[in-house]
């Protein structure tokens, strides 16, 4: 009797142990979320400096939740907001590194590229750049003029002129596409593709009686 009692009470302690690390970490997260949500509102009220401190706490103290790792996403948008590109890079290389399947890749990378562009290293931003263009989303035609002006930068005019080509045959109705066409007569080249012409078609008439 006294083992099974024993056993009770032990079972008892595991179990009110659990439970009350399962309600820790409930507002563990919901205090997290809070902090991040306060963040994100600081960034766009361009309190930079408050919404970086917040949003480091959360990257260091929270690194295998995901609100722990999207913090770094947006912590390099605080560094680039500060002119801090090398710390918007190392922020931005560590988000990618532990969570490269994460819808946001494609903005990690352009905001990577950014960076690199306004550090100088022009060969990187390109890489970035490059890596973006590749995903769909918002973020897809911005990293492919990025390439381009990479490129260009680069003394790449050869290549920089076939990737805004393709841009103009690929995004027909992009806004950017005037952008584009004088950056092209500006490279001495006469931008031949144009939006599609859209034929509408009129139903035949039904002959009256």
């Amino acid at each position: 009797m006294t083992e099974v009692l024993l056993g009770v009470a032990a079972l008892v302690v595991i179990v009110a142990v659990a439970f009350g690390f399962y309600y820790h970490e409930v507002r563990r997260g919901r205090a997290g979320a809070a902090r991040f949500e306060q963040a994100l509102t600081d960034l766009q009220a361009h309190k930079y400096d408050t919404a970086e401190k917040t949003l480091s706490s959360l990257a260091a103290n929270e690194p295998h939740r995901a609100i722990g790792r999207l913090a770094n996403l947006y912590l390099a948008s605080a560094y680039l907001a500060q002119k801090e590109p090398a710390k918007a890079r190392d922020t931005l290389l560590r988000y990618l590194a532990a969570d490269d399947a994460s819808i946001f890749r494609g903005t990690a990378l352009d905001n990577l590229a950014v960076a690199y562009e306004e550090m100088g290293d022009y060969k990187q931003a390109e890489d970035a750049y490059r890596q973006a263009a590749k995903i769909e989303g918002p973020e897809q035609a911005r990293a492919e003029l990025g390439m381009a002006r990479m490129l260009q930068k680069q003394g790449k005019r050869a290549e920089a002129i076939s990737v805004y080509n393709d841009f103009l045959a690929q995004h027909p109705y992009a806004p950017e596409r005037r952008g584009v066409m004088e950056t092209l007569a500006q490279l001495g080249i006469a931008a031949d593709t144009q939006a599609p012409i859209v034929k509408i078609i009129k139903p035949a008439s039904v002959p009256t009686k």
